[in-house]
């Protein structure tokens, strides 16, 4: 009878091991289930959460470059290779065989990073050097300065003020009245003709607000007021 006793006792903990395993093993299905429900929507909620971050980022760029913190910009994803090498490493363009060497249409050429302002179109010329040449910078402020020692001997290298790219380097020999060659690289800048500046002035000037809404001033509102009548007019 005790034996009886003892095998009941062994099936019913057979038994129950095997229940528990059992309900662990769906347990852990249905959690897979779940995570593989989950990972998907979690997936494209970080897309979107990605795609209007970049749109507003796109957003500020266009109206208010300056307000942009440059330096946490991905520039892999912004830039062509070539011009990541160039901006970003410091590398250097072939000569005569890059797009802008003998370009010389009327229009403006503005960094290809940040969009800011460099050269117009007058002060290029042809020095010759197969890169793009020009005697001197749209602004005093375009453009920082430092010493670059990367091919054995000092030169001045050229900077993007705004988003720190590297443009090329400027040479005390130029044959205009400033003596100034500013040797860029084209990769390292964008260029926009007459046509596309007029648009662009014409856009900006559509979407600044009128000034009473720039000021926070409430516009005033003309009253006409009709005069008094004369006294010489009543009659007697």
């Amino acid at each position: 009878m005790s034996k009886l006793i003892a095998v009941a006792a062994v099936v019913t903990i057979a038994a129950s091991f095997a229940y528990a395993e059992e309900k662990k093993a769906e347990s852990a299905t249905d959690e897979s289930a779940v995570a593989k429900t989950e990972a998907p929507a979690d997936k494209k909620s970080a897309k979107l959460a990605a795609a209007e971050a970049k749109a507003a980022l796109e957003k500020q760029i266009a109206e208010n470059p300056e307000k942009v913190d440059w330096s946490k910009i991905n520039w892999r994803e912004r830039l062509t290779r070539m011009q990541y090498h160039i901006m970003r490493e410091a590398g250097t363009e072939r000569p005569h065989q890059n797009k802008y060497w003998d370009h010389f249409k009327d229009g403006q050429y503005r960094c290809a990073g940040c969009g800011l302002p460099l050269f117009e179109s007058t002060s290029k010329f042809d020095s010759e050097c197969g890169w793009p040449s020009f005697d001197k910078t749209i602004a005093k402020d375009t453009v920082k300065e430092q010493v670059d020692h990367k091919i054995g001997y000092a030169r001045t290298e050229i900077r993007c003020r705004r988003c720190d790219a590297h443009l090329g380097h400027v040479f005390n020999d130029g044959p205009t009245a400033t003596g100034q060659r500013y040797c860029m690289n084209s990769a390292s800048m964008k260029f926009l003709n007459t046509n596309q500046l007029a648009v662009e002035i014409k856009t900006a000037k559509k979407s600044k607000p009128p000034k009473s809404e720039a000021t926070g001033e409430k516009p005033k509102v003309e009253t006409t007021e009709k005069p008094a009548p004369s006294t010489t007019d009543a009659k007697e």
